[in-house]
């Protein structure tokens, strides 16, 4: 049945708690103090909250008495398996029902129909459409559509899942430590007897996530890990944890294969073959989805075409290829491996706007003015044929006018430099209008053929970035306006304007660093000139502090409410740009198609509660991907790090704590600890803001910002953590090694996460 509001929501599943919980709550406060934390005080500080609370900030509203961060913990997690709490985003929690988000577990009936039921005992059938192939048993986050069926956007325990952890033995009893800490330990299906003679504790293992005769969520041993390359080794980790798609069946390859065609046909499409196309990607690019045009015409108006792969010719909705890739919703790329959202023969083939071949495409034709002002937008369906395909090397080299006589054709010269001209233009108006630009840096690892590092190397976002960057910009903030004029509805990439407890803590980060803050609360304008002081101060510091800032940003995230783009200024903003490796994109070209009258989109979903559903659920696959990503970038940092031992490297303060101070390693980017008993025989004391640790004797302060030279004690690969000691110059080992620091440039760029 359908669910009622959220308030008689809310009431219902705090009745079922108590009747289920009442019992164990009885039993605990026989031998717990009256004043300690319970699940309705938790219940309770949730249900006055309109958004997702973090654990620090549930343990502010609890007061004096939330200061039991682990039992805490455990109350939510039992809260959670009994389906009244959600995590709408990692580490943060609402009721079950807040903001039509609800959490159920997964039944079939005899006719292998799936049903979302409740923690209130009510069930409703899923939508066939929005079932993200989920299965009985697996617990699932939904959206409920006007016709009362659930909208699958989020499997959090998946049956069958795949798990690798840690067995722990302890009084004869065996239990299962996912390496997903979050999880906490979980029970072992199967014969003790068999187990104790056959594992031992601290084995690593990979098991099945199974349920229990009682409902519980299990674990049913499959293997001891084997010994694998770092090759094999690190990805299959990654992949594990993060529980990141496996290869494509066969089926799915072969319903790619079928697309495969021999010539693109015109037909109704704008035939844009003679037009002067060209890519700019990185060098090692495969599959090319977005390509460029610029021509002037008449007074001076400048004429943009943006070309992007037609996918959604190829990939039909609710077909057997689209319901892989919504089910992936992103590309995962994990270093020198690519977790692909489309199969090989699609998107680094039909799709793929190769050079020198046709190739259908979804192009945006926009008008701009002589002061860069945005006057019209055309969106149509083309057949394109690329005249040049260049690594952003070999653009850098054309703008810098740093190649060989007769090495590029002249017509390719002056079209780059015109190009560039535009998109720097483009630039100097976004910054006008209020668009941050943020200093970051980003690593790569260059591997060996075992997946050993073996250097690292820093992107940098030079102007050759920087064109294709703010083109692709301007045609995803010119289709969104083309939609939204329209009236039709569309999936935004959102982001929100600061978390004003964490911008305020920023801005007194960056008073107590000397930098005058001034009106960056309330002005955007102050908060850019705040980001051009930092572009004085030295990388290290620099670096911290952008990232301080960053961090108090909300994530970005997609919605069909807009509420515009806070860090870019765009009033109206969607990702059009990358439908290859991201499915919101591909949402919005059917959109798009609907809105141009062609025939074969006419059906296209376009329900606000089902476009709903499809953007929290890219939301939540792209963050999976992104916290993947960043832990497979650790993993190859701890082992680059852990051939290094003794070696020094420069690094910046990022934290102080009563334990010592956290740095980040400039060259790898890696996070470390040094201990408050290496800093010296001093006295150490952390100053009143939490800024620093200073020296009662000496006076020697190490605060936020301070580049310290460290030397590497220990690394553990698997925890991607790694031991610090200070360097001092009186140290013969630190004398023989030399200090390593970071190659290459950070840049001022717009994450694709914004």
């Amino acid at each position: 049945m359908a669910k009622n509001s959220n308030g008689r929501r809310k009431k219902q599943s705090r009745k079922v708690y108590n009747k289920r919980a009442n019992r164990r709550q009885n039993r605990q406060q026989k031998h717990q103090h009256d004043q300690r934390i319970d699940s309705d005080d938790i219940l309770d500080a949730l249900d006055r909250q309109e958004q997702a609370v973090s654990l620090s900030e549930l343990i502010t509203l609890l007061g004096d008495r939330g200061s039991e961060s682990r039992h805490i913990g455990k109350l939510l997690r039992e809260l959670i398996e009994l389906g009244l709490i959600i995590e709408p985003r990692p580490g943060r929690y609402a009721l079950s029902g807040s903001d039509g988000e609800y959490l159920a577990k997964v039944s079939t009936d005899q006719d292998n129909n799936l049903f979302a039921n409740f923690a209130d005992g009510s069930s409703c059938p899923v939508d066939p459409h929005h079932n993200m192939n989920a299965k009985a048993g697996d617990v699932v986050h939904v959206l409920l559509n006007n016709q009362g069926k659930a909208l699958i956007i989020r499997i959090t325990e998946r049956i069958g899942q795949s798990l690798l952890g840690t067995l722990n033995f302890q009084h004869r009893e065996v239990t299962f430590v996912p390496d997903k800490r979050r999880q906490g330990e979980m029970p072992i299906i199967g014969r003790k007897k068999h187990i104790l003679n056959k594992y031992q504790s601290g084995d690593r293992v990979v098991g099945e996530l199974v349920e229990g005769s009682t409902g519980q969520l299990s674990v049913k041993l499959i293997r001891i890990l084997d010994e694998q390359s770092p090759e094999v080794a690190d990805f299959e980790r990654v992949r594990l944890v993060h529980d990141l798609p496996e290869p494509f069946e066969q089926s799915i390859e072969d319903a790619a294969k079928a697309q495969v065609i021999s010539a693109f046909e015109v037909g109704e499409r704008l035939d844009c073959r003679d037009e002067f196309i060209f890519t700019i990607d990185p060098e090692t690019a495969k599959d090319f989805d977005d390509a460029i045009s610029v021509s002037r015409g008449a007074r001076g108006i400048w004429k943009i075409g943006v070309h992007i792969a037609d996918v959604s010719h190829f990939v039909e909705e609710h077909g057997t290829i689209d319901k892989e890739a919504v089910k992936r919703g992103t590309s995962c790329y994990l270093i020198n491996r690519v977790i692909p959202m489309l199969p090989e023969v699609l998107s680094n083939g039909m799709c793929s706007l190769v050079p020198h071949e046709d190739r259908y495409a979804l192009s945006v034709f926009i008008e701009l003015d002589k002061q860069g002002k945005l006057i019209n937008c055309e969106p149509r369906e083309t057949v394109i044929n690329s005249k040049h395909r260049l690594s952003y090397e070999e653009a850098l080299a054309i703008l810098e006018r740093k190649y060989k006589k007769d090495e590029y054709p002249e017509d390719l010269v002056d079209t780059i430099r015109q190009a560039n001209s535009i998109a720097q233009l483009l630039r100097r108006n976004r910054v006008k209008k209020g668009s941050l630009n943020l200093f970051s840096v980003e690593r790569n690892f260059v591997l060996d053929v075992d997946g050993n590092p073996t250097e690292v190397h820093q992107e940098t976002g030079d102007i050759a970035h920087q064109l294709i960057e703010e083109f692709m910009l301007l045609a995803n903030r010119a289709v969104a306006s083309w939609l939204h004029d329209r009236g039709c509805p569309a999936v935004y990439r959102t982001h929100g304007s600061p978390d004003e407890q964490r911008f305020s803590q920023f801005l007194q980060t960056l008073d107590y660093y000397g930098i005058d803050a001034t009106g960056a609360a309330d002005n955007r304008k102050s908060l850019q000139d705040v980001l051009n002081k930092l572009e004085k101060e030295p990388e290290a510091a620099r670096i911290v502090l952008n990232y301080l800032c960053l961090r108090s940003f909300q994530k970005a995230s997609y919605q069909v409410k807009n509420i515009g783009h806070y860090a870019l200024a765009f009033p109206k903003y969607v990702h059009f740009t990358s439908p290859i490796r991201r499915y919101p994109d591909l949402i919005v070209h059917r959109l798009v198609k609907q809105e141009l009258g062609i025939a074969r989109y006419a059906n296209s979903q376009r329900q606000i509660e089902h476009l709903d559903a499809l953007a929290r659920q890219s939301s939540y696959l792209e963050r999976r991907a992104e916290l993947a990503e960043r832990e497979i970038r650790a993993v190859k940092g701890a082992r680059y790090l852990s051939r290094k031992i003794g070696e020094v490297f420069a690094a910046v303060v990022v934290s102080a704590t009563n334990s010592g101070l956290f740095v980040d390693l400039l060259e790898t980017g890696l996070s470390g600890l040094i201990p408050i008993r290496d800093l010296g025989s001093d006295f150490w004391e952390l100053d009143e803001h939490g800024l620093a640790l200073i020296g009662r004797e000496s006076g020697e302060k190490y605060s936020i910002g301070r580049e310290v030279d460290v030397q590497v004690v220990a690394v553990d690969i698997y925890k991607a953590e790694v031991n610090l000691s200070l360097a001092t110059p009186s140290d013969d080992k630190v004398k023989s090694k030399k200090r390593k620091s970071a190659k290459g440039k950070g840049s001022l760029k717009i994450s694709d996460y914004l």
